[in-house]
């Protein structure tokens, strides 16, 4: 399959979305954890940190050995225990077990998802390509949001995992587009960073935005659902506001889009922060027209700034080995904001918006000499 083909990307989109519909869905898991399975909020969050580490893991596995496997087998293989550990998911019969099956997941989608990842670093503008997967991944999930509050009341724990086991299963039967990698000659230009473990400060940095970006992204997100219910909305209202929330997600990826590299990236980069930290402190606040406020800013600077991020990282390195490791970093702080977020909720779930703030300006400072390094608009 041509690696600028339509018919590949709208394969590697469709199994990113399998790959990531767990991600989608945590703060219901969260709540359906702690509800079905008895489990404390700590315990149901390190079960979130369990899966989100284990994902950064198998992200990290590509960028040191895993990038010379077929991709096709691998995403196949990836997507092939997510269906099994989805299903094993209802029947956990404690917090060890769940912590295991969860771990397992994690891993899965981390081999999964590092195929898709490299993939998009190797197309000719990665950027625009991350933007357009944001765009139709956010249009699933703002559809999957809005009935999640329902199936959880439902079907419960069983229902929301067999989500999960069909869009992994959809994806599998996609696998065999996945283009392949680079040629070696086309992998060589791509600069030292693809080559070896050569430490690049730009991309190391990128990378270092992701972690603390996701880090202050999965809090609020993991325990978003614990907020609004604090602020005196149920469980199925909050489901629809997380929906209607990411309308302004997709919003946010549209303007990302047309924006392109018409304005440079600093500035987009610049003023997506300040929506984020503008949200964060939003959401700090125990009041329900600043939840929502907050709910809806934050999805739309989200994913107005992250297609410029990733589109940096990705042009410093066009094997995908670079956008495995910021991937495997941003999982990585996917599992510490949570895990951190826990120890504050006995103040109040609110303090975790004080919590994100700060995380959200650390990533900003990481992000100015990555795109100081990046400063040519065009693809290259």
């Amino acid at each position: 399959m041509p690696r600028e083909s339509r018919t590949s990307l709208a394969a590697l989109i469709v199994i990113g979305t399998g790959a990531m519909t767990s991600a989608t869905l945590s703060p219901v898991m969260l709540g359906l954890y702690i509800d079905e399975l008895r489990l404390t909020a700590s315990q149901a969050s390190l079960a979130l940190a369990a899966e989100n580490g284990a994902y950064a893991l198998g992200l990290l596995l590509f960028y040191l050995v895993l990038h010379r496997a077929r991709r096709p087998m691998l995403a196949a293989i990836g997507l092939a225990v997510m269906i099994v550990t989805s299903l094993l998911t209802a029947r956990a019969g404690g917090f060890v077990p769940l912590l295991a099956i969860r771990a397992a997941f994690g891993l899965a989608m981390g081999f999964t998802a590092s195929t898709v990842f490299a993939a998009y670093a190797g197309r000719a503008d990665p950027q625009r390509v991350w933007a357009i997967a944001t765009f139709v991944n956010l249009a699933y999930a703002a559809l999957l949001l809005a009935l999640s509050g329902w199936i959880a009341q439902t079907f419960g724990l069983t229902g929301i995992v067999a989500i999960l086991a069909v869009v992994a299963a959809i994806g599998l039967a996609c696998t065999r587009l996945i283009p392949p990698p680079p040629r070696p000659a086309q992998e060589a230009h791509a600069g030292p960073i693809a080559r070896g473990l050569t430490i690049n400060v730009p991309a190391s940095c990128g990378a270092l935005a992701l972690l603390c970006l996701y880090a202050g992204h999965t809090t609020l997100w993991s325990f978003q659902e614990r907020m609004g219910l604090t602020v005196g909305l149920d469980r199925s209202q909050v489901g629809v506001l997380l929906g209607i929330s990411v309308l302004g997600a997709i919003a946010g990826a549209l303007l990302s889009m047309a924006a392109g590299h018409r304005f440079g990236q600093r500035g987009p980069n610049a003023l997506a922060f300040a929506g984020l930290i503008a949200s964060a402190l939003l959401l700090a606040m125990p009041l329900m027209a600043a939840y929502v406020a907050g709910a809806i800013i934050v999805k739309t600077a989200w994913f107005f700034g992250l297609p410029f991020i990733l589109g940096a990282l990705a042009r410093l390195d066009r094997s995908g080995r670079w956008s495995s490791m910021g991937a495997a970093l941003l999982a990585l702080g996917s599992a510490i904001g949570p895990a951190i977020g826990a120890t504050l909720a006995g103040y109040g779930a609110h303090m975790i918006g004080f919590l994100a703030a700060g995380l959200y300006l650390m990533s900003f400072l990481f992000t100015v000499p990555l795109f100081a390094a990046d400063r040519s608009a065009a693809p290259r």
